[in-house]
């Protein structure tokens, strides 16, 4: 079954860096996403590789896990996202990510979003300001 419009904006909306944007604008960055559907043991995205660089996922169906040279470090299911560092720079991952069952995921690509950024820079606003937290956050927990 294909995710409406409205499903993806939501799936969006549970992502920290869209938060705060209006419903129009997660509409518009949900119109650019595409679903993906694994099997257990496919490879989404590979660590310190090109392999699914640019693209941010959210789950929508099953569960996935992370792996760092092959030691399990995270575990997603429906509305987990990752990735989302690449969307910003393209550089490679710091994971595997691996389905863990039957696994129905939906990528925003970096060009998609840098084109929508183009058009709507009050979405840009709305991200860094995210990122300011998450980078707050990790301070404090460093003291």
């Amino acid at each position: 079954m294909t995710p409406t419009e409205t499903e993806l904006a939501e799936a969006l909306r549970g992502v920290d860096l869209f938060a705060g944007i209006p419903e129009d604008s997660l509409k518009n960055l949900a119109a650019q996403m595409r679903t993906f559907e694994y099997k257990p043991g496919e490879h989404i995205v590979e660590e310190d590789t090109g392999h699914g660089l640019g693209r941010m996922y959210v789950v929508l169906r099953g569960m996935a896990r992370a792996e760092v040279d092959g030691t399990p470090v995270a575990a997603y299911g429906p509305g987990d996202h990752f990735g989302e560092m690449s969307l910003l720079d393209n550089k490679p991952r710091s994971a595997t990510v691996i389905a863990a069952s039957d696994l129905t995921v939906a990528g925003l690509a970096s060009w998609n979003l840098h084109a929508t950024l183009l058009e709507e820079p009050q979405i840009a606003i709305n991200m860094l300001e995210a990122l300011a937290t998450r980078l707050r956050a990790a301070n404090e927990q460093h003291r």
